[in-house]
């Protein structure tokens, strides 16, 4: 029996893609996210110093944007992966509030059933016990806690504690994590400089960087830019064989965006793969994007997708169209259509702004023309 929606496949990481997540859900569950691990910042930071572990703050979000509330017990999972733990505090008051998660006495558990209760609070009484002291609970993520529990409960593989947490919340679509190896970003200005760490180059956390990005690579740590291998998992190569259309969508495009691609074997398999690949760029102001145009952007995109093996992967196995609104949208370092097809990939010019979305994609109207392309000839 043939499947009755589309298989698209989004790389991607952090919030950009959650509206556009959330709205194709309803329209076609089959649709998957390959998903980046390398965020430095932030509560995740803690979680990576005490375990050495990937970064699970964009699988989380991914997974929670996702989710099928209609059920009021999902609607309140939903609510105690999604709080924070106050970012003011003493830290033994935090660690109290993580104890009281652990045996389920935390309001925050009411209205949870005793088996949800229990598997949420088994998953923060094995973090408690395997933090010791080590973690700094300051606005911990509780929906990172019990992933980062569950990545050590199954001896530190990420794939278990994605699908229970999948199961749990009902996610409208599969996650998968780009990688299962422990790295980080590093990025070359123009002007010379290095910059290792996410966090230090996104412009959300420090100031954004001064020149535009030249390069990316992924190294071992914040402290060691030297480029490391990593390679894909192999549950993401699978989903990107059996796509039918793969989607580069908007988002954060160094962190998110190229992060995601950039672990070994992942361009390989997207260039054995014949279906449709679309890029989706940004609009709107993106830190990451100063000095790059749609057009540089394709050809940054270009350069990742065939890291893997340049000299016999071509441009159009790996991508055959932009798609863009060149009469609503903002891409604030420009659209230039005729330089876009020079390069050459087709230009699909569509209605992507509404009236509503304030001059960025609507998901309203991105999502129904993704699964168009995704159902048409346009690309044979």
């Amino acid at each position: 029996m043939g499947k009755k929606h589309p298989g698209i496949v989004f790389f991607s990481g952090g919030t950009a893609l959650n509206g556009l997540a959330a709205y194709i859900a309803d329209l076609n569950p089959e649709c998957s996210y390959i998903i980046t691990t390398f965020d430095s910042g932030g509560s995740s930071a803690y979680l990576r110093d005490a375990f050495d572990m990937p970064a699970v703050g964009d699988v989380r979000n991914r997974l929670l944007a996702l989710a099928d509330t209609r059920s009021p017990e999902r609607a309140n999972i939903v609510k105690l992966l999604s709080t924070r733990l106050p970012s003011i505090g003493v830290r033994n008051s935090l660690q109290d509030q993580l104890d009281h998660l652990a045996n389920g006495s935390h309001p925050l558990m009411e209205g949870l059933s005793d088996v949800v209760c229990k598997i949420l609070a088994d998953r923060f009484s094995l973090f408690v016990d395997m933090s010791e002291g080590r973690f700094n609970p300051t606005y911990a993520s509780l929906g990172n806690i019990i992933l980062a529990a569950g990545f050590m409960a199954h001896q530190r593989v990420l794939a278990p504690p994605i699908a229970q947490l999948s199961r749990l919340i009902n996610a409208r679509g599969v996650v998968r994590a780009a990688t299962i190896d422990n790295g980080h970003l590093a990025v070359r200005l123009q002007n010379g400089e290095i910059i290792a760490g996410q966090h230090l180059f996104t412009g959300k956390e420090v100031d954004p960087i001064p020149s535009p990005v030249d390069g990316m690579w992924i190294c071992s740590g914040i402290n060691d830019p030297w480029p490391r291998s990593v390679h894909a998992s192999s549950l993401a190569m699978m989903l990107v064989s059996e796509a039918d259309m793969i989607v580069y969508p908007m988002g954060s495009f160094y962190s998110s965006l190229l992060a995601a691609l950039s672990p070994q074997g992942l361009g390989q398999t997207i260039s054995l793969n014949p279906c449709p690949k679309i890029f989706v760029p940004n609009m709107g102001y993106d830190p990451e994007l100063i000095g790059h145009d749609v057009t540089l952007q394709v050809k940054r995109l270009l350069e990742i997708l065939r890291m893997d093996n340049a000299a016999y992967i071509k441009q159009e196995d790996v991508l055959n169209a932009v798609l863009v609104d060149s009469e609503n949208g903002d891409y604030p370092g420009g659209l230039d259509i005729a330089a876009l097809e020079k390069l050459p990939v087709k230009v699909i010019d569509r209605r992507l702004v509404s009236d509503e979305s304030e001059g960025l994609i609507d998901p309203a109207l991105l999502a129904p023309e993704l699964l168009k392309l995704a159902s048409s000839n346009i690309f044979t």
